[in-house]
């Protein structure tokens, strides 16, 4: 009896977690064996524990946001988990979303490893990577080679693409909203790594000058600090089951971390990002004229303009029929590489 193909997915934040739920599913299955480890932090083994029901998931390492934390217990001792998880389970693949401590892990056990990436802005991280993968997948937004090859998409595309997602109005009923008459504001807190050069609270700090008559659901990262924002906005608690149909059906997203800007940019709705980063995966949608990055207080009068005006579902849809005409399906590229690179 052939034995079971068996990979490895390792999730450090929840966009990674969306990045590869659809193709791990795929690949149940189709009979591989999955595992998923994960990293804990903050809310990310509730979401684990709810959208990866029936895997087998394993927590490895963990990180509370300071530098020594992130250091030891996020790389150096999850380095060593892994080692001793793939000698003992002998995977054929191991994936990733920029995991150094996996990356080493495979090179120093010869077991294959790709990651799919969209931040080459981390050149010390991403040479890294590119050193203990077998490659790394970008959008567009890199030079092709040896080590780094390109998709045609972003990859919040494989789980927000038509063809993958399904708006639905139910998750507005919990809140009391009615479609496209509500701000999706997300605040990210500077204690993870991605943004620890960037001002803590920069939403919050503006959220005084934004038109009081305007109705906003805030997914606050920080709950410590939700005392200090307008009374009446509604503030999420996470895990939010359905998530994407609230960002969906907003009238404009406004995030100080990227990824939810983008999320909002590719699912129709005007969307700013006041973080300070430049990224090259955000400047792919603002050329697309679908993304604004508008730093900080920068973005108030963008908002309040846009409060005032209706939300156009035409323009909603054609944004994202055209996305899908123009960009690859993540997921069959993930799946094509995934089956290049095993072991057989």
């Amino acid at each position: 009896m052939k034995s079971k193909k068996k990979i490895l997915f390792d999730i450090k934040h929840p966009a990674q977690l969306n990045l590869f739920k659809g193709i791990s599913k795929e690949l149940l299955d189709e009979d591989w064996d999955v595992t998923i480890c994960y990293l804990e932090r903050g809310k990310l083994p509730k979401i684990i524990e709810t959208e990866y029901a029936g895997f087998n998931t394993i927590p490895i390492g963990s990180s509370n946001g300071t530098k020594w934390s992130i250091l030891w217990d996020g790389n150096i001792k999850r380095t060593l988990v892994f080692l001793d998880l793939i000698k003992k389970h002998r995977y054929n693949i191991c994936v990733a979303a920029s995991s150094i401590p996996l990356a080493l892990a495979c090179k120093l056990s010869n077991v294959p490893i790709i990651q799919f990436y969209d931040d080459p802005e981390r050149s010390r991280i991403t040479d890294l990577n590119a050193t203990f993968s077998n490659q790394l997948f970008f959008p567009p937004i890199v030079k092709k080679t040896r080590k780094t090859s390109v998709f045609n998409c972003l990859k919040e595309w494989s789980y927000l693409s038509p063809a993958r997602f399904k708006p639905d109005t139910t998750i507005l009923q919990q809140y009391g909203l009615q479609p496209h008459e509500y701000v999706f504001i997300r605040e990210v807190s500077n204690k993870s790594f991605n943004y620890y050069n960037q001002d803590d609270a920069i939403v919050c700090s503006f959220s005084k000058e934004i038109d009081p008559k305007a109705k906003v659901v805030l997914s606050l990262e920080d709950k410590t600090i939700a005392h200090r924002f307008p009374a009446h906005w509604v503030i999420l608690q996470e895990p939010v089951g359905d998530i994407h149909s609230l960002i969906y059906y907003s009238k404009l997203v406004v995030s100080s971390g990227d990824s939810m800007a983008r999320e909002g940019a590719m699912l129709g709705v005007p969307s700013i990002y006041c973080g300070i980063r430049k990224m090259k995966a955000n400047e792919l949608l603002m050329d697309l004229g679908i993304l604004k990055h508008l730093p900080e207080a920068n973005a108030i009068d963008y908002i309040n303009q846009q409060v005032s005006i209706p939300f156009d579902e035409q323009v909603q849809t054609a944004v994202r029929t055209q996305l899908l005409h123009d960009w690859d399906d993540m997921n069959v590229f993930m799946k094509e590489q995934i089956n290049n690179y095993s072991y057989q």
